[in-house]
């Protein structure tokens, strides 16, 4: 049986993996009844070794017999992959052409093989192999910065009863924005959370939150664009301090930053011309623009709400500043860029005073 485990989320995929493995091969029965094979390659002779040492074991009695497994794991060499080893010739066709054996001759009864992968495309033999002769989990697609927040909390929901807490719906929040929504990040921080409690049951608060809880690397870029959203003066500050301490995400942010704006003028937009009310839209999909044809439920409710709080000359202003913020931080690279960044961000959500 073929098991696929697919996406960006490690913890997610692994979990998926150890489910499999506690169900088929029992812990005094490892040493011959698994066998993980490291799919991560960076050389072409890296990959086509991992292939040949997972078909032959997959195809290889267990010493003991009865059910096996063999986990090939993080496999960066599979049809739809990119990188050195996956786009080198020799290992395109010995991938090929493993999934062909795997199709015409199945494994033996009891044997399972497990495949990990980031990427694995739906029209691929592999993946079609797996739905019709085994499973297929996705696990974690890459989030659009409007995505995260609510896939965190619905992750969280899910991790919460494990970890032995409970939250409050603004707690929960709080937590998913901090956190982010890569799963193994989420649970590390309900365990330090449980750890600073030192009770199953309790109920988290706000300020335990605060002060346990570390903001995730890979969300920080996005604080400015929740910013914008909230037309918030305090979240642009608040966001900016989260970042300061690190040069590196001053250009995701900015880049982050002009998508979001990007986004709200098309949004404004169509308000004006009244072709969305709520989270639907009054015309056709195929009359939408492309930036507005991908936006849909809850994501397009929350951008709708938030294009509401600027017009739309409001908004093609803010992205002119941005625009041009992105070439100060090109021209000034010995200057702190959130000397650039913060100014021009504040400009965008600072609401103009009529005469």
């Amino acid at each position: 049986m073929l098991h696929l485990f697919v996406g960006a989320d490690e913890y997610l995929k692994s979990e998926g993996a150890k489910r499999v493995i506690d169900a088929l091969v029992p812990p005094a029965d490892r040493d011959f009844g698994l066998e993980i094979v490291d799919g991560a390659c960076d050389r072409a002779d890296e990959a086509l070794e991992a292939i040949g040492r997972t078909e032959e074991a997959a195809r290889t009695p267990s010493f003991l017999g009865g059910n096996k497994v063999v986990w090939l794991r993080e496999a960066n060499f599979l049809p739809g992959a990119k990188g050195r080893a996956a786009e080198a010739q020799a290992v395109r066709e010995a991938a090929a052409a493993f999934v062909e054996r795997l199709a015409a001759s199945p494994l033996p009864e009891g044997h399972h093989l497990i495949v990990t992968a980031a990427v694995c495309p739906k029209n691929t033999k592999l993946h079609k192999l797996a739905e019709k002769t085994g499973e297929v989990r996705e696990c974690g697609a890459s989030l659009r910065p409007w995505e995260v927040e609510k896939a965190a909390q619905e992750r969280l929901a899910e991790a919460l009863p494990a970890a032995g807490l409970r939250m409050a719906p603004p707690v929960r929040a709080a937590f998913a924005k901090r956190v982010g929504a890569d799963t193994r990040t989420l649970v590390s921080e309900l365990r330090k959370l449980r750890d600073y409690i030192g009770k199953d049951g309790a109920e988290v608060t706000l300020r335990d939150v605060e002060a346990v809880t570390s903001v995730s690397v890979g969300t920080e870029p996005f604080a400015l664009s929740e910013a914008l959203l909230a037309r918030s003066p305090g979240a642009v500050a608040r966001a900016v301090a989260l970042l300061r301490t690190d040069k590196n995400a001053a250009f995701a942010a900015a880049a982050v930053m002009l998508n979001t704006l990007n986004d709200l003028c098309a949004i404004r937009d169509a308000l004006d011309r009244g072709w969305l009310a709520g989270n639907r839209w009054e015309i056709p999909a195929d009359r939408l623009p492309a930036r507005l044809a991908r936006l849909s439920g809850w994501a397009l409710g929350k951008q709708a709400e938030a294009a509401k709080r600027y017009s739309l000359n409001e908004l093609r202003a803010g992205r002119h500043h941005v625009v041009e913020m992105r070439f100060k931080l090109v021209d000034a690279t010995a200057q702190d860029p959130w000397a650039i960044i913060e100014p021009a961000a504040l400009r965008v959500v600072m609401r103009r005073v009529r005469q």
